[in-house]
C-alpha cells in the first residue's frame, strides 16, 4: 500500500463527509433552481433516498446493532401511532419518518467513524468556502435584487444565496457563526471569512439569524478582553429591545402582521395560527390515548412548523421524549462544559420557535459539523 492510499484510507470519514455535504448543497441549488426554472421536475429527494438507504445498509453490514435497535424502536413506535389513525401509513409518513430517522443515522455513523478515523481540516475548509461563495451570492442578490437568490417568495425581504429552504438557510448560517466562534475563539474577529459571513446574514431577513447575530455579539463582548465588558453587554441588549421595538411596533411587515393578528403572531411568524387551525383540530378529531403516546400523522403538512411541538405531534408523548433523548445523545456522545452548553441551549430556544430542524438533511449536515467541532473545543476548553 502506497503512503498516499494509506492517507486516502485514514480519512475516510473526511471524504464521506466532503462528499455528502458537497452533493447535499448540489441538491439545495437544484431544488432553487428547478423551483424558478422547472417546477414540475424534481430529483433531489430521489438522491436524498439513495443515500439514506446506502447508510442503512451499511449500518447493518458493520453491524451497529446500537443503531439497529434505536431504528427499530422508533419505527415500531412509528407503527403503533399509525395503527391507531383512520388513514395510516401514508405516502407523507413513511416518509416523514424517515426524514426524523436521517439525523439520527448521520450520527451514528460519525460516532462509529470518528473512534478510528481523525478528521482532517480539508472538510472544515470546505465548509467555510461553501459558506463564503454562498454569501456572495447573498450580496449580489441584495445589490441587484436577484429574485432567484431570495429567502422568501412574495415581497419580505431577504437573501439567502442557493438555499431553497428558508429553514436550511437560517439553520445553516446560525451553525455556521457556531462554528466560527468554536473553531477560532476570540481571535475570530481577525477572520475575514468569518467578517464576511457575518455581515452577509444581515441580508438573510429571518428572526432566528437575527438573534443568533445577537448572541454572537454578546458572547464576542464575553470572551474578547476588551474593558468594560458588563457595559457593553448591556448596552448591546437595549440596542437589541430598541430594534426589536421598532420593528414590531412601528415600521415594517411584523408591525402590520401585530396591528392585524397580535403580537404573538408577529413573533411566530403565524405559527401560533397554524397550530390553534391545523395541528390541533387534527389531534382532536383523529387522536385516542394511544396517539398520546405514540403520535400519529397521515399529513405532516399539519404541523405547527414550532419544531419541539412538531416531534411531539408525529411521535406523541413518549415516542417524543424517546426520539428527543437519542437525538441528544447521538449528537453529544461526550461531556460539555458550561459554554458548549450555552451554545446548545441557544440553539434549542430557536428550535422551539422555528421548525424543520429534524426533518431537512442538510439541517443535519450542518449539525455534524458543530457536533465535530464541538467534541474538539471540549478538548481544548474556550477562555471564559
Amino acid at each position: 500500500m502506497t503512503s498516499n492510499d494509506s492517507h486516502i484510507k485514514k480519512n475516510h470519514l473526511t471524504i464521506s463527509l466532503i462528499i455528502l455535504f458537497l452533493l447535499f448543497w448540489g441538491l439545495e441549488i437544484s431544488d432553487k433552481l428547478t423551483y424558478y426554472f422547472f417546477p414540475e421536475f424534481s430529483f433531489s429527494q430521489f438522491i436524498k433516498a439513495v443515500v439514506l438507504i446506502g447508510f442503512l445498509i451499511f449500518q447493518i453490514a458493520i453491524k451497529d446493532y446500537k443503531f439497529i435497535l434505536i431504528a427499530l424502536v422508533t419505527f415500531i413506535f412509528f407503527s403503533i401511532g399509525q395503527l391507531f389513525l383512520e388513514t395510516s401509513f401514508t405516502r407523507n409518513s413513511l416518509l416523514t419518518f424517515f426524514k426524523f430517522l436521517f439525523p439520527i443515522l448521520l450520527f451514528s455513523f460519525v460516532n462509529k467513524r470518528i473512534k478510528i478515523n481523525k478528521l482532517s481540516p480539508e472538510f472544515y475548509k470546505t465548509f467555510e468556502w461553501v459558506m463564503v461563495v454562498n454569501s456572495i451570492l447573498i450580496f449580489i442578490g441584495a445589490l441587484l435584487s436577484i429574485k432567484l437568490f431570495n429567502t422568501y417568495q412574495g415581497n419580505r425581504f431577504g437573501y439567502n444565496g442557493m438555499f431553497a429552504a428558508v429553514s436550511n438557510g437560517s439553520y445553516g448560517y446560525i451553525i455556521t457563526l457556531f462554528y466560527f466562534l468554536l473553531r477560532y475563539k476570540e481571535r475570530v474577529i481577525k477572520n475575514w471569512k468569518f467578517i464576511f459571513i457575518f455581515i452577509s446574514c444581515i441580508f438573510i431577513g429571518t428572526k432566528a439569524v437575527y438573534l443568533s447575530m445577537l448572541f454572537t455579539l454578546g458572547y464576542l463582548a464575553y470572551v474578547s478582553k476588551i474593558p468594560f465588558k458588563r457595559t457593553l453587554l448591556v448596552v448591546a441588549i437595549l440596542i437589541g429591545l430598541l430594534l426589536a421595538y421598532y420593528f414590531f411596533f412601528q415600521y415594517g411587515i411584523f408591525n402590520s402582521i401585530r396591528q392585524s393578528d397580535g403580537l404573538l403572531s408577529a413573533l411566530l411568524s403565524f405559527r401560533d395560527q397554524l397550530l390553534l387551525e391545523k395541528t390541533l383540530p387534527f389531534i382532536q378529531e383523529s387522536w385516542g390515548w394511544v396517539n398520546y403516546l405514540f403520535g400519529g400523522v397521515s399529513d405532516f403538512d399539519l404541523r405547527s412548523q414550532m419544531d419541539i411541538i412538531d416531534v411531539f405531534f408525529f411521535w406523541g408523548i413518549l415516542g417524543g421524549a424517546f426520539y428527543l433523548f437519542i437525538f441528544l445523545k447521538l449528537f453529544l456522545p461526550f461531556k460539555m462544559n458550561t459554554t458548549g452548553w450555552l451554545f446548545i441551549s441557544f440553539l434549542a430556544f430557536i428550535v422551539l420557535l422555528a421548525g424543520n430542524f429534524f426533518v431537512y438533511s442538510f439541517v443535519a449536515l450542518f449539525m455534524v459539523t458543530l457536533k465535530l467541532k464541538l467534541e474538539e473545543s471540549m478538548r481544548t476548553p474556550l477562555k471564559q
